[in-house]
């Protein structure tokens, strides 16, 4: 394990569940969590009861993130912050959080030396077409949907990063790609949109879709970490399922609405804010196509399983909401 791991969008919901694991199982010496929001109290200095952390309010895009990854010798940086739901208004201020932060980050890794950038991309890179194979493999181009901001911001990071490599022969890059994730801490807008009164499909949810378990891409992170892997790894389970066995598997009900609706209709939610901004009508066709990938590189190569299925990991989340 490195001495020194960075992780930004600490206080988020990825980025905070590695936190926890790591702060619970690392022989790392300390912890960074880099955070615009409030982070855990600064504890312990690493001599026995695991590694210290050390939280650091600021933004990805300051330009001292340099000197704080300097003066705490990061050699290995997970970054993992990014804006997901933003509200229409606020598109442009997205564009320079996800790829202008990723831009800065890598910035920083370079001038203060970290060895290895490990980024937290997504499936949605690949696009929802309706010539996709299945499943998509790292082989693949990306090609995400233009009219979907989260996934073309993710694939203009993804480029960043492997120019980042280009750059720096001497360092370690990773990129992970999972799809949804879920679990039982899965908190937010669109975890409140999922435990609504019926779960939505599109033109009869004969599209296959796949969640992986928060657990499992944590596990997937600490491997990678450890094996101080580099390239691409698809971050998926084992399986996938058409929306509508998934959702009927999960104990849920359904609303079909047509692909000519469902555009406009969940268009017109986004702009009015009603459901939280997460349905971006550019979301739909994720629903529509498949964009389901493979995760035997990961296996082969990092050893890694998940250990829970698209439906298990959406019935934890489940469970766990009936629970509360």
């Amino acid at each position: 394990m490195p001495s020194i791991v960075a992780i930004t969008g600490a206080a988020g919901y990825i980025g905070g569940r590695l936190l926890t694991r790591l702060l619970q199982e690392s022989d790392a010496e300390a912890l960074v969590g880099i955070d615009v929001n409030p982070l855990p109290e600064p504890r312990g200095d690493g001599a026995s009861s695991g590694p210290s952390f050390i939280p650091c309010r600021l933004d990805i895009r300051d330009p001292s993130l340099a000197e704080t990854l300097a003066r705490y010798r990061v050699d290995t940086l997970v970054h993992t912050a990014f804006v997901l739901f933003p509200p229409p208004r606020r598109l442009r201020e997205m564009a320079e959080i996800n790829v202008g932060g990723t831009e800065n980050v890598l910035r920083a890794a370079s001038q203060a030396g970290v060895h290895h950038v490990i980024f937290l991309s997504s499936t949605p890179v690949y696009g929802a077409w309706p010539d996709n194979p299945l499943p998509l493999t790292e082989e693949h181009t990306p090609r995400p949907n233009p009219d979907y901001p989260y996934a073309v911001h993710k694939a203009q990071a993804e480029a960043l990063v492997c120019r980042f490599g280009e750059g720096h022969p001497d360092r370690v890059w990773t990129i992970l790609r999972p799809p949804g994730v879920v679990g039982p801490h899965f908190r937010g807008p669109l975890a409140r949109f999922l435990r609504s009164s019926r779960s939505v499909i599109i033109d009869g949810g004969r599209a296959p879709g796949q969640f992986i378990h928060e657990d499992d891409l944590v596990a997937l992170i600490l491997a990678v970490i450890r094996a101080r892997a580099g390239g691409i790894f698809n971050a998926t389970p084992d399986d996938w399922v058409p929306w509508r066995e998934m959702w009927a598997a999960a104990g849920r009900a359904t609303l079909n609405v047509p692909w000519v609706v469902a555009c406009p209709l969940f268009g017109a939610l986004w702009w009015l804010g009603l459901l939280g901004h997460v349905t971006h009508p550019g979301q739909v066709r994720l629903a529509r196509y498949a964009f389901v990938a493979s995760n035997q590189k990961a296996r082969r190569v990092l050893g890694w399983a998940p250990r829970h299925s698209t439906v298990s990991a959406l019935s934890a989340f489940y469970q766990e909401g009936d629970a509360v």
